[in-house]
């Protein structure tokens, strides 16, 4: 690399090395290796294309669980429900051995699995809730 002093000797002038250092930066700025990011300056349309895709996927997604009605802002079944809807599933089975697994299925469900379910979500829906829990179950392991 040579200085401006040896430039000026050599008879080169100021502005040829200012246009080929240009010249370079511009080479640098367009130019980008695998491992690094581009300078703010340079967007590409690709770029531009992905980012309106996210924002467009980001709004649509917004709006799918903001909207009343959707799965986020479902209440579960009652046992009613959950019931009624175990003895039709039932008849839909043409055997009655079918029929009466299925049934026998939905009173397990129902009996056994729903209210542990029910139970987990109850006990987990407030961190005070939670650790009373904790603290009375290991007082009734370890003193009963």
């Amino acid at each position: 690399m040579t200085t401006v002093v040896e430039e000026a000797k050599e008879g080169s002038s100021l502005g040829a090395r200012e246009t080929r250092l240009s010249g370079q930066k511009r080479a640098c700025a367009t130019s980008v290796t695998p491992g690094e990011l581009p300078s703010p300056g340079v967007v590409t349309d690709s770029i531009r294309r992905a980012w309106q895709v996210a924002s467009l996927t980001a709004t649509f997604l917004a709006g799918m669980l903001n909207k009343p009605g959707s799965l986020v802002h479902a209440q579960p079944p009652t046992f009613a429900q959950a019931r009624d809807r175990h003895h039709e599933c039932a008849g839909h089975f043409g055997s009655p051995l079918l029929k009466l697994l299925r049934l026998a299925w939905g009173y397990v469900h129902l009996l056994i699995l729903k209210p542990a379910l029910n139970l987990a979500e109850w006990l987990t829906e407030s961190p005070a809730r939670f650790t009373v829990a904790l603290a009375l179950s290991a007082v009734i392991w370890f003193f009963a």
